[in-house]
This record gives structure tokens, C-alpha cells and sequence, in this order.
């Protein structure tokens, strides 16, 4: 989608393509190779902080302006309202005939939202998200399942890699220190029998609790909402930037229809066209989790029946394709 519209000079440049991806656990290694399964589609990894650089470079290149400390009220009414404060620190007002809430789960816009209707689940897991300056240790993302918790490895750029460790509801960051964290790094990858990993700076680390929700519609009045506005998504699958495109996208040849051609068939369609492939992300999504955690209070029953998900995902050409078809897009 990013080079359909002129959108992914950075991405190609400097992103990397990657097919394949690997699972460790008590039972060995296996690598699915995902590119060669279902529809033989490929990841393009590029950091999430470069891509939005870059989309907002491109807004002010092509004659956007940027607003802050922004309010949106009466989203009901024939023309929703505006509230923002420029550069300078002078407040304005605008009328808006449309609005694309792309803010945030914790924005203005969904927050103007007169009793959201959503959908939500905390999954009751926590990760301490690490990232590190050291080259990846891996040639794939590895998803690390152990009695300790999981962990994950996943490379961000030849010199910067994202790793996860499974942590206790309510944990601190700052407890642990680079050391700790590296130790436990290595009992969960089980290095000892892979080899170890390459080391570096610790540069960030912070606690992200495993949630979910989906506003429905994602229409209210003049404001559609997109991105995480619209549907909160764990990382378990890591889909949350593809969906904010793909809303982005849709919403914009809408728009084009509405405004150039008077017509607001697709924008009467938003919620219908783009909820059922948030679902299709939240229940991948959700599947991932189950493959990759125990859950609390499950017992042996529930520790039984996530081996059994990966010996298929090892074992099942079946579920393999289904990894594969889900794993990559939307």
C-alpha cells in the first residue's frame, strides 16, 4: 500500500525482507518457512518511529500543517468542531466537514466518541519490551517458550534488536537491570543449546500488558476513526501498523469519492469494510497468545493443549498454511 502511493522510499531503502521464522521449545527448533506456505507472502521490517517520520515529512512536503494541544467536539453535529494550538502557542478553531481520528487509543478523538460502544479484553499478560543495541542472534524472528515465561527475538536493524520476556502482571521496568535481563534472555532461548546471544547496551525497556479492544462502528457522526483509535491489538502478531494503514487507506479513496465526487457510498460503508479485517487481526492475534503463553489458571490441562498447538504448527502442512495466510498482512 505505501508504494502504491509514493509512501515507501524509506521502507525500501532501508528495510529488510524476511520469510521465515523459528520456535523454540522443550522439544528442539523448527523454522516454518512462511514465504513458501499459504499465499508465499514476505515481511518488509522497518521501525515503526522511521516510518512515521517519514509520513510526516511527506504531509509537510506536500503543504500540511501540524497543530497541537487538540479538542474535537460535536462530531454528531452537521459540521464537527475542532480546537488545536499552533506552533506559536495560539489557539484556533476550525469547522470539519469530515475528521480521520488517527490519534491514539488515548486521543481527542475517540474520547469525542458519546458513549463508545467496544470490545475489550486484557489478556492478563505482560511483557518487559527490551531493545537492544546488538546485531540480531538469530537469522529469524524466534518465539522462545519455556516454563519460565516467553520469550521473543526479533531484529529491528543490522545493529538494533527487540527482544520480549514474559513478566509477572504488574512488574517494574526497573528492575531489571541489563544483567538480569540477558540472563534470563539466555535461559529462555535456550542457549546453552542454540548458542549464545550477542550482547549489547540495553537502550529501552518498559512493561506492555497484553490488550485488546474494538470500537463498533468506527463511524460516529462526521469522525471516523483509525489505527488505534479504532482497535487496540497485542503484539502477539504484531499487526497494529497494517491495520492503521489499511483503515488509512480505505478512508482515504472514501473521502476522495465524497469530496471530488459527491459520493458517500464508502464512507457510509467504513465501519462494514474495515471491522471484519480488524476481527480477522484481533482473532490471529488471540491465537498467537495461546500458542505462546500459558494461561493463568489453565493447569496442565491448558499447558497441554498449547504443546499440542505447536506440535500441529511443527508437524500439520494445514496449519502451517494457516500460520502463514495470518502471519503476513491483514
Amino acid at each position: 500500500m505505501l508504494t502504491e502511493h509514493g509512501l515507501g522510499t524509506g521502507m525500501l531503502r532501508d528495510g529488510s525482507t524476511h520469510g521465515t521464522c523459528a520456535f523454540r521449545d522443550e522439544g528442539g527448533e523448527f523454522e516454518l518457512r512462511y514465504d513458501r506456505l499459504g499465499s508465499g507472502e514476505r515481511h518488509t521490517v522497518y521501525p515503526q518511529h522511521r516510518l512515521v517520520t517519514d509520513l510526516v515529512e511527506e504531509y509537510l512536503a506536500r503543504g500540511g500543517e501540524l497543530r497541537f494541544g487538540v479538542t474535537v467536539t460535536d462530531v454528531d453535529a452537521e459540521t464537527a468542531t475542532v480546537g488545536f494550538r499552533d506552533e506559536h502557542g495560539k489557539t484556533g478553531q476550525v469547522s470539519a466537514r469530515f475528521l480521520a481520528g488517527c490519534d491514539g487509543s488515548n486521543g481527542a478523538t475517540r474520547k469525542a466518541v458519546p458513549a463508545p460502544a467496544h470490545c475489550a479484553r486484557d489478556h492478563g499478560i505482560s511483557w518487559l519490551a527490551v531493545l537492544a543495541e546488538a546485531p540480531q542472534s538469530m537469522p529469524a524472528v524466534t518465539y522462545a517458550l519455556h516454563e519460565r515465561g516467553f520469550a521473543g527475538h526479533m531484529a529491528r536493524s543490522p545493529t538494533v534488536t527487540r527482544y520480549y520476556l514474559q513478566v509477572p502482571p504488574g512488574d517494574d521496568a526497573a528492575a531489571w537491570t541489563d544483567e538480569r535481563i540477558w540472563t534470563e534472555l539466555a535461559v529462555r532461548m535456550r542457549t546453552g543449546e542454540f548458542g549464545a546471544l550477542r550482547q549489547g547496551p540495553v537502550t529501552e525497556r518498559r512493561i506492555v500488558r497484553l490488550r485488546s479492544d474494538v470500537v463498533d462502528p468506527l463511524r460516529h457522526g462526521r469522525l471516523f476513526l483509525v489505527g488505534d483509535a479504532a482497535s487496540l491489538i497485542s503484539p502477539s502478531a504484531a499487526k497494529g501498523a497494517n491495520l492503521a494503514i489499511m483503515a488509512a487507506e480505505v478512508l482515504a479513496a472514501a473521502l476522495t469519492d465524497a469530496l471530488l465526487r459527491d459520493d458517500e457510498q464508502a464512507l457510509a460503508a467504513y465501519s462494514r469494510t474495515c471491522l471484519p479485517r480488524i476481527w480477522r487481526a484481533q482473532e490471529f492475534s488471540h491465537w498467537m497468545i495461546g500458542l505462546l503463553h500459558d494461561q493463568a489458571g489453565a493447569g496442565s490441562f491448558g499447558s497441554a493443549l498449547r504443546r499440542t498447538r505447536l506440535d500441529n504448527l511443527r508437524e500439520s502442512r494445514a496449519h502451517q498454511d494457516f500460520f502463514a495466510e495470518n502471519y503476513v498482512g491483514i
